[in-house]
């Protein structure tokens, strides 16, 4: 499938200036914010909205500490006539007791941004279901001099093809130990943003696996449709 571009009503810089610090630029379609994080301070850096936007993905099985970041409701299966039935979709406590198949169902997601005596807070939530496209609600406080509160919701994707392209950009400019500086050892997780771009361009076929047949072997991906999609301009 040839990779196409589009435009998804959301745009995104993002600015890696040096000595720990990287702005941010973000419009949502009623005019641009401006957030600032200081890679040196704050536990989370912008890294942390690609990783927030991966798993709240509800199709996810990768496990990688992101129960600092979403908080999840479960999804209770039972195995009927050889498949597996939803049976419904509850919080984590009220499934304990089904003898049953369980999937964890992201729901919210919140992390901040630390200025240095100033800062952001982000926060998220999505309808609890197993859906694969939907509605993303976002809500952010900015604190510096004066509060300020911000209230969204967009696609999922389209916030995904928002933070893929400005995470190409800064990329194709700083390279990959040149962002690694600029923002005090922060890196680039490849493998998040590829998928956040095959979720955006609605191609997938950079994420194809072909399992293991053999011992020894493992399963394998397609590298060259993943450069082109890493190398491709939103």
């Amino acid at each position: 499938m040839e990779l196409q571009k589009r435009d998804c009503g959301i745009s995104m810089r993002l600015v890696p200036y040096g000595g720990g610090w990287t702005d941010v630029y973000a419009d949502f379609g009623d005019g641009e914010l401006y957030f600032i994080i200081s890679n040196t301070m704050g536990r989370y850096g912008f890294q942390t909205l690609l990783r927030t936007l991966y798993y709240l993905y509800p199709d996810q099985q990768d496990r990688e500490d992101e129960f600092d970041l979403v908080e999840y409701k479960e999804a209770v299966y039972k195995y009927i006539d050889g498949k597996d039935v939803l049976i419904k979709i509850c919080d984590r406590s009220g499934a304990e007791d089904i003898p049953c198949g369980i999937r964890f169902v992201p729901w919210k997601a919140s992390f901040s941004w630390d200025e240095e005596c100033a800062g952001s807070q982000w926060s998220f939530e999505r309808d609890p279901t197993l859906d694969t496209s939907f509605d993303l609600h976002i809500h952010i406080v900015i604190n510096r001099k004066e509060t300020k509160e911000y209230d969204y919701t967009v696609r999922y994707d389209d916030l995904c093809y928002a933070v893929a392209d400005a995470c190409t950009k800064a990329i194709k400019k700083h390279g990959f130990w040149g962002y690694h500086q600029a923002t005090y050892t922060e890196d680039m997780n490849l493998r998040i943003l590829l998928f956040l771009k095959a979720i955006a361009l609605g191609n997938t076929e950079a994420r194809e696996l072909t399992f293991y047949d053999e011992k020894g072997q493992g399963e394998t991906a397609d590298f060259n449709k993943e450069l082109e999609l890493l190398l491709f301009d939103m």
